[in-house]
């Protein structure tokens, strides 16, 4: 017997399509998108054999990396978790599989991206850029914004220089590449500190609340105050594009794979662009005109 893993998650940008075939790093994914806002959209794959955990673990962190890829290249809320397992026949087709597992929402309804597809993603190369993907994704995606202050900074604090150094230099050589207005950094209320020494300090404010050391107690946060809440949207905002800026710049995420079929309804593959320009199909699936993005309706 074989099992047929049902992974949930949200996506606030609605694809084009309710679903979509694809295999990604050598595992065959099946995407439904839900047609409605009370159920999460659900990635499919079939686990062989039974109790096979190592497969199980090799679906989920890939499909949490195809999904944290999907979040970066269209700028999306993205969360995921599993959601369970249906026992199905060794001979059974994926493209026969159904989302039998309704899970909730995880996150707050903010409004939708329409058209979206999944026709080009990043290419991850590298652990560093698969980490620092899903630390963003879960970052922007979280609705607490003091955890999404610590997931941006630690995107930075992983390589071999210190999230502080990095941040003055990013910012003295390459403000013009941090898409915020002048405006989000005047708000930060830096009082003669580096914009990286003020990150620092805030970080260690969040994660010591309680038990900081006396000559340090001017860092002390004030959760109930209305400044203090003001502060930390601002600075999640600013740090969430040094962020975006490191995973750019530093780990050099620049190029992308497609989604490229051979022919007739066989199953479509994710290339790198190298190989792109060898393989003989095209992509796998039409993009929507603009007329039937507009006559296609999202709830």
């Amino acid at each position: 017997m074989a099992y047929l893993m049902h992974i949930g998650f949200d996506n606030r940008s609605r694809l084009c399509r309710n679903v979509y075939y694809f295999e990604y790093k050598e595992i065959r994914f099946k995407l439904i998108q839900s047609t409605n806002r009370n159920w999460r959209d659900a990635l499919l794959t079939i686990i062989p054999g039974r109790n096979n955990v190592e497969a199980e673990n090799r679906a989920y962190i890939t499909a949490s990396e195809f999904l944290s890829s999907l979040s970066w290249e269209n700028n999306s809320l993205v969360k995921l978790g599993c959601a369970g397992y249906r026992g199905v026949p060794e001979s059974f087709k994926l493209r026969n599989a159904k989302s039998s597992f309704r899970t909730f929402p995880r996150i707050p309804f903010s409004g939708y991206i329409v058209g979206c597809d999944i026709c080009r993603i990043p290419q991850v190369e590298n652990d560093r850029q698969r980490d620092a993907l899903v630390l963003f994704r879960e970052a922007s995606s979280c609705n607490n914004d003091y955890l999404s202050f610590l997931f941006f900074w630690q995107i930075m604090d992983t390589g071999p220089s210190h999230a502080k150094e990095w941040i003055n230099k990013a910012y003295k050589k390459n403000r013009n590449k941090i898409r915020l207005p002048n405006s989000h950094f005047e708000r930060l209320n830096l009082n003669g500190k580096s914009i990286g020494q003020y990150f620092h300090d805030y970080r260690v404010a969040i994660v010591h609340i309680f038990t900081l050391n006396k000559n340090k107690k001017d860092l002390r946060l004030k959760l109930d105050s209305p400044a203090e809440n003001m502060r930390i949207i601002n600075s999640t905002w600013v740090i969430k594009e040094f962020a975006r800026f490191y995973i750019r710049d530093k780990l050099k995420l620049g190029k992308s794979m497609y989604l490229l079929r051979k022919h007739g309804k066989e199953f479509p593959i994710y290339v790198t662009e190298e190989d792109a320009k060898r393989f003989p199909g095209t992509i796998a699936y039409k993009r929507l005109s603009h007329n039937e993005i507009r006559k296609k309706r999202w709830h």
